[in-house]
């Protein structure tokens, strides 16, 4: 990767996965508004009288014990509905192999995160045939490395166009993301794998991160015994963000859901949102409409029903063209800071900030 994400020495480490990514800490603080608002130390015994050898022993054990990692905040980044299909595949496959397109004027900014998550809202793969709906999403291979050179380290595959081409070619995509340095969330090769969440601990904070779907068509959801994402329902949502809170400091739901184009929320969104915060996720972020729906809190945890578009093509009205970036700093289970940094889409599908 040409440009890294800020370096300051201390690795990021995770239970699943492993993230090239390093950390500094960063944020700002945002108002209500709809738009903007350690290592363990290893430590050895000694006898009072300790003989050469032992001192030797002891002496090098010394020198063998990692320096503890600071505990300071960490920063993230969550972007709404990012497709490479139609119209943004065929300009991305007429750029250079190294050309940055779509992330031409957004790359910089998300690479200055610790952790850059977006909603994966097609499918990366040549396999399979497109399956009987309305519109089939798919991007060639080569957007795995605009991705990942546009600092993303984790996007969601929960959503209703993951399986446009069919089960194989979603586990083709779910196998090779992690292969291209990027990790999956909300997918796996069956149900149970699919509802496990996803850990990146760094600094002394670990995050636990969840993705589900909600809209159709429900063939999509993986089962027992085939791959897919997670299919959002109330019951799996407690069971799976109660075990996530038992082995993380900071729970994150990412969810596709909504009414598309409905600028508003339904009654169903905020119960969910509700039952998610009440079973321990820190914070619940909503993509699908492919416009901006508001933020609210509950019980002190912060609720964003809907980013909106981040890549995208077919923009008209003018308000498909709007997203946020939502931008998160965090430190074990607090919340420390949070903005929503506007963004507009061209005509090319390609993000600006504004």
């Amino acid at each position: 990767m040409d440009t890294e994400k800020r370096d300051n020495g201390d690795k990021i480490l995770q239970k699943r996965s492993w993230s090239r990514r390093e950390v500094l800490a960063a944020g700002g603080a945002a108002l209500l508004g709809l738009a903007g608002c350690g290592a363990e130390s290893v430590t050895s015994s000694q006898t009072s009288h300790p003989t050469a050898a032992s001192t030797s022993s002891a002496t090098s054990r010394a020198l063998q014990t990692p320096t503890p990692v600071p505990e300071t905040p960490i920063t993230l980044a969550f972007t709404g509905d990012v497709m490479f299909g139609r119209t943004v595949n065929s300009h991305m496959l007429a750029t250079a192999a190294n050309d940055p397109y779509p992330f031409t004027y957004t790359g910089e900014f998300l690479r200055g995160f610790d952790l850059t998550i977006g909603n994966l809202e097609c499918v990366i793969s040549r396999l399979g045939v497109p399956v009987p709906k309305s519109y089939n999403f798919r991007g060639d291979p080569r957007a795995y490395d605009r991705l990942l050179n546009a600092g993303f380290d984790l996007v969601s595959v929960a959503n209703n166009h993951s399986g446009d081409y069919g089960k194989a070619a979603f586990l083709d995509e779910f196998l090779t993301l992690p292969q291209r340095g990027l990790t999956p969330i909300g997918g796996g090769q069956n149900r149970r794998q699919a509802h496990t969440p996803v850990y990146k601990s760094a600094r002394g904070t670990t995050m636990a991160f969840l993705a589900y779907d909600q809209i159709d068509p429900y063939s999509f959801a993986a089962t027992d015994t085939s791959p897919g994402h997670a299919w959002l329902n109330e019951v799996d949502l407690r069971q799976d963000v109660g075990v996530a809170r038992r082995s993380a400091d900071f729970v994150i739901a990412f969810v596709h859901w909504g009414i598309e184009y409905y600028t508003g929320l339904t009654a169903e969104q905020r119960y969910l949102a509700q039952v998610a915060i009440d079973a321990g996720a820190d914070i619940v972020v909503g993509a699908h409409p492919h416009v901006i729906e508001p933020y609210e809190f509950y019980k002190g945890k912060l609720i964003i029903y809907s980013l909106g578009n981040f890549v995208f093509d077919n923009m008209y009205p003018e308000v498909v063209r709007r997203g946020n970036i939502l931008t998160v700093t965090a430190q074990k289970n607090k919340l420390l800071n949070w903005k929503l940094v506007p963004a507009r889409i061209g005509d090319w599908g390609e993000p600006v900030l504004v």
